[in-house]
């Protein structure tokens, strides 16, 4: 008994602090953006500083899932793209990476390591049809766009039609499904002005310095946040900040209550959530950012992963994809004896409305097809469903028609008098855990120059 009622006399202490206290910096959400965020004010300044975070962890949709499986698997993003010395996270990486850690790069296109079968008939496809629909994806995806906008699907369709109705024609449907994934929405939503306008680029440029964090990128956000001894509250939800009490000052409302005072805030929630209008305004935002929010692109991406008894495929294998299936791209995790499938768009939401045993029969019985002499059975299995988690509602940002670099600039843009700043992957290209960090860290320095003024 007395130990329940020091904890509550904790709790309403941490309470009536938070409520006195004026803090210099609170950052709302402890994704990657808000750690970016965090770090840059914690190693340039003495500035005071709080993240909330809704979650009962921190990472955002960089989540390592450590006890579904037998080994630690990511559900969000799972590797470091463009991991070089121009990448924000490669000096942290090097810097806390131990002897457990044994990641290592993955060329997820390499042609020699993919695998494409046909459900239809279960043959493997000819090693030279899968590298000529490869090439025609890469070609139909290079097709320079610099008119009023359309979607990508109403550039390439006519080419796509105009194909052979053969093996051919339907792999490079499955790739080009793979690449909806890829981007989080369908074809037809995609800006062909914003895509379209690099030829050159390729399937291959997805794999150059991509490294697999063995512990997970969840994990690895976590090393960080205790590296840096983050001042992080978890469990708590925002509902409102209010510009409206005081020039000069924030106050920020909780679900629970809570009344947190700050000079600057930084807003680094999901575009999804700002677009269902999660936290309330007061003031409303301006219009200009209202429009941003509308206009920008929020898609989904989810991961169908299955853990088997045994490998079946190929130890050399990367990428299968199956021809006609409903999942027709998995990534090969051999050392964990998972096949990932990846799903993106439209496709991706219906997904999320099928119950789990439906969709790993399905997924089996593609499988069964073309691995017709191999036996197998699931030991586990994850099933992300991204636009269903109420601190997400989906995965992450894209062109979609008529948005440009002006929009997303838009979104990046602070507000209320400098007050309220912005970062998340939705505020800068790439849509990746990198690049939001970097937008963290930009929001960061804004308020240090601003600040010193």
């Amino acid at each position: 008994m007395r130990v329940v009622i020091f904890v509550a006399l904790l709790l309403i202490e941490i309470d009536s602090l938070m409520a006195n206290e004026c803090y210099d910096v609170v950052i709302i959400g402890c994704g990657s953006s808000g750690i970016g965020a965090a770090v840059e004010l914690i190693s340039h300044s003495n500035m005071s500083l709080l993240i909330i975070e809704a979650r009962d962890r921190v990472g955002g949709r960089a989540y390592t899932d450590q006890n579904s499986l037998d080994f630690p698997f990511d559900i969000g993003a799972e590797w470091i793209h463009e991991y070089d010395s121009n990448n924000p996270l490669y000096q942290l990486h090097e810097k806390l990476k131990t002897e457990l850690d044994t990641d290592e790069y993955i060329q997820l296109f390499d042609t020699e390591r993919i695998a494409c079968f046909d459900t239809t008939n279960g043959s493997m496809i000819d090693s030279q049809i899968a590298l000529q629909a490869q090439e025609t994806v890469n070609k139909l995806f290079t097709k320079y766009f610099d008119g009023v906008d359309v979607s990508v699907d109403d550039v390439i369709r006519d080419e796509f039609d105009r194909l052979d109705q053969n093996q051919h024609k339907r792999l490079v449907k499955a790739i080009l499904i793979s690449m909806e994934e890829i981007f989080a929405a369908d074809l037809d939503q995609l800006s062909a002005k914003q895509y379209l306008q690099e030829p050159g680029w390729s399937l291959k440029d997805e794999s150059e310095n991509n490294l697999v964090l063995k512990r997970g990128y969840g994990r690895f956000l976590q090393r960080i946040a205790d590296h840096y001894q983050l001042p992080i509250i978890l469990n708590t939800i925002v509902t409102q900040i209010d510009t409206r009490t005081s020039s000069d000052i924030v106050q920020i409302s909780t679900s629970n209550g809570q009344k947190i005072t700050a000079k600057y805030v930084i807003i680094t929630i999901p575009l999804g959530c700002l677009k269902q209008q999660t936290i309330v305004f007061q003031p409303p935002l301006p219009k200009w950012k209202l429009d941003a929010i509308k206009q920008f692109g929020f898609g989904n991406t989810d991961k169908i992963i299955v853990q088997f008894d045994r490998v079946f495929w190929n130890t050399n294998w990367t990428i299968i994809y199956l021809v006609d299936a409903p999942f027709p791209f998995a990534l090969c995790n051999t050392n964990k004896r998972t096949l990932s499938f990846m799903i993106g768009g439209r496709s991706a939401v219906a997904m999320e409305n099928q119950k789990d045993e439906a969709i790993i029969t399905q997924i089996l019985n593609n499988l069964q097809q073309v691995f017709t002499q191999e036996k197998f059975h699931v030991e586990h299995y994850i099933i992300s469903r991204w636009t269903q988690e109420k601190f997400s509602l989906g995965s992450y940002s894209y062109f979609n028609l008529n948005s440009t670099v002006q929009t997303m600039e838009m979104l990046a843009k602070e507000c209320a008098e400098n007050r309220l700043f912005w970062a998340g992957e939705h505020t800068s290209q790439g849509a990746s855990v990198h690049t939001a960090f970097a937008t963290g860290q930009r929001a960061a320095h804004k308020i240090l120059v601003h600040h010193s003024q």
